[in-house]
């Protein structure tokens, strides 16, 4: 399970949050009384768990987003819709989990592949959502004290109860306290 790598979980209330699953088909190949048998295993369902109440399933992984979408616009990543993307209507940090069903081939030689009866499921490890709220008010003219709103630049965290996003962790100290954009 994965986000999309730019964002690492990073989402906002109310927009979508492109999760998707890093899977594909697995072959092994082994010997077994001297002749080659290889199994397939390959992904046919995936069963979302957003962590908010809220489950899907899809008969797609889903994948990360392209920058640009095909008329060449920009794709903006923290509100774009795909077949496995979620919602959320809060703020908060959710453990999101896909459960991914295998069905199963097998073949000896180079003879034909042939399925095993039933499915396999392989839980993910958790990932975390971190989902926030957008604010935002037009100003006009120069700060003329700190202290006004949108005159003292980000916010600072409290240590104890609050933590930064992961795409912006090493913008603060370990005190919450920021220190700007890291080059």
């Amino acid at each position: 399970m994965k986000f999309e790598p730019d964002l690492l979980g990073f989402g906002y209330k109310g927009r979508h949050t492109n999760i998707y699953a890093d899977v594909e088909t697995q072959t092994v190949t082994q010997e077994l009384l001297g002749e080659p048998v290889e199994l397939r295993a390959t992904p046919q369902e995936f069963h979302w768990d957003y962590g908010d109440g809220a489950t899907r399933t899809t008969y797609e992984p889903g994948e990360s987003l392209p920058d640009y979408d095909g008329t060449g616009q920009e794709i903006v990543k923290t509100d774009f819709e795909t077949v496995t993307s979620h919602v959320y209507e809060e703020t908060g940090i959710y453990p999101v989990t896909v459960e991914t069903v295998y069905t199963g081939e097998f073949r000896v030689g180079d003879g034909e592949w042939r399925d095993i009866p039933g499915t396999v499921s392989v839980e993910s490890s958790p990932g975390e959502a971190d989902i926030w709220t957008q604010n935002s008010r037009w100003v006009s003219g120069a700060c003329e004290s700190a202290e006004l709103w949108g005159c003292n630049g980000p916010i600072e965290f409290d240590p104890a109860t609050d933590r930064p996003p992961k795409i912006y962790q090493d913008q603060y100290d370990e005190n919450g306290h920021w220190l700007g954009p890291v080059k």
